[in-house]
């Protein structure tokens, strides 16, 4: 199976679109009263707040993990994982 170094572009917009979404009816009462027009009461606005939060803390929890396993494996594996890393990360540049 052959793994993206990145997500794919459209994963990336549907991220971006909805917590930009959540953000944005979160901190403005403008976006908050162009939300409800469109939607309704159907979601609270503590609802959606939570859900921004929430997910703004999961990406940096999980961004706390990745960066301390990746530590982990070059201190563990040195030279090896570090050359894995050069080759992704030239991969990734295209």
């Amino acid at each position: 199976m052959d793994v993206s170094p990145r997500p794919n572009l459209l994963w990336r917009l549907f991220v971006l679109g909805g917590l930009g979404t959540a953000g944005a009816v979160t901190f403005s009462d403008e976006a908050w009263e162009q939300w409800q027009n469109v939607a309704g009461d159907a979601v609270p606005r503590e609802a959606m707040r939570s859900v921004f939060l929430g997910s703004v803390g999961l990406h940096a929890t999980e961004s706390v993990f990745a960066y301390g396993s990746a530590r982990r494996a070059t201190l563990l594996w040195g030279f090896p994982v570090l050359r894995r890393l050069r080759k992704a990360k030239r991969l990734a540049a295209g």
